[in-house]
């Protein structure tokens, strides 16, 4: 397989001065101090962690982002 440009679905959090940043598939975490530093972070997190896995890995992985979708429920919370 040829090296091939993937697009993670990530999913960004307001934490205290910044933002979490969330990648499920692969549970690739970063945090920055606003959204453009939290992308950031975030696309050099998941840089790193695929230098680490094995191109079979790495394949397995772009597959399951493929068929990657998100959507809403709705959660009853009951008051303590």
């Amino acid at each position: 397989m040829a090296d091939q440009r993937v697009t993670f679905h990530i999913h960004y959090t307001p934490d205290e001065g910044g933002y979490n940043a969330l990648e499920p598939v692969t549970g690739t975490t970063s945090w920055g101090r606003d959204l453009a530093e939290a992308k950031a972070m975030i696309t050099e997190a998941l840089e790193l962690y695929f230098a680490e896995v094995s191109r079979e890995d790495a394949e397995a992985i772009a597959a399951r982002q493929a068929d990657a979708w998100s959507g809403d429920v709705d959660v009853t919370v009951q008051a303590a």
